[in-house]
């Protein structure tokens, strides 16, 4: 009697076991699924918001004040093709410059630029899959550019100012920067010419006597060199580096 009574609970226990052997699979295969599931889901989010950021209407983390949005809607019409070679206006307002012995307008296309052998890698900026602009954005002046022939800093900033959204390498420039004061004898500065003849190496009272005293000036006297801001109202800016030894070094204009 005993020994029937062993029989039936090592049977119990066995039963017991096997069920919870059964239960504790079944838990780990839907946790598994459950894992590849979630895990799945969360690769198809990223990849849309990856996708999102480079092709969808990006929002322009640069954009301008009340201010100068209406300054970009009345200057939306501005002459996009460069000026003739050689010939700019004297007067610094109209935003023309000549470049590498070209001549440029305020807002031209990017396109004029990496024509000559200007470029940027929208990896380094975080968009390694594009960039787009909604009509109206700006992209801010940080824009470095490269060109394998010249050493000096060059800087744009892109808007659009079409009425349709627009890749970023196909929208215009509105601010400009070059600068030569770093680079060395042995390698290649850009030429450039400014209204009045100003150019690299142009001294300080050149300048002055080119466009008068500006509202704004900065003097690093232990670097030796003054920055110079001509400004016309808050649409243009035009700015100017003039070390004591070197002259003009570097010049940039904002069209806003």
């Amino acid at each position: 009697m005993a020994e029937n009574n062993t029989k039936k609970t090592v049977s119990t226990s066995t039963v017991v076991i096997i069920v919870l052997s059964i239960v504790i699979v079944l838990l780990l295969v839907f946790g598994t699924i459950l894992f590849f599931i979630m895990n799945s889901n969360k690769n198809e989010n990223s990849a849309t918001v990856d996708n999102t950021n480079s092709q969808v209407v990006a929002k322009n983390e640069t954009k301008e004040d009340a201010s100068s949005s209406n300054g970009t809607a009345n200057t939306s019409t501005t002459n996009t093709q460069p000026v003739s070679t050689g010939n700019i206006s004297d007067d610094w307002k109209d935003c023309e410059f000549i470049f590498n012995n070209k001549a440029y307008k305020l807002y031209f296309p990017y396109s004029d630029l990496k024509n000559d052998g200007w470029s940027f890698d929208l990896a380094d900026y975080g968009y390694a899959n594009g960039y787009v602009m909604n009509p109206g954005n700006k992209v801010s002046g940080t824009i470095s550019l490269e060109n394998p022939n010249f050493d000096s800093t060059v800087r744009i900033g892109f808007i659009n100012d079409s009425n349709t959204i627009k890749d970023i390498t196909e929208c215009n420039i509105w601010s400009f920067e070059v600068d030569n004061a770093f680079v060395d004898d042995d390698e290649t500065p850009v030429s450039f010419t400014l209204p009045k003849g100003i150019h690299n190496g142009s001294s300080l009272q050149d300048v002055i006597n080119a466009y008068g005293e500006p509202k704004d000036s900065y003097r690093a006297d232990s670097l030796g060199y003054w920055n110079y801001t001509y400004q016309d109202e808050y649409s243009k800016y035009f700015r100017l580096t003039i070390y004591d030894d070197k002259g003009v070094t570097a010049f940039s204009y904002d069209m806003h």
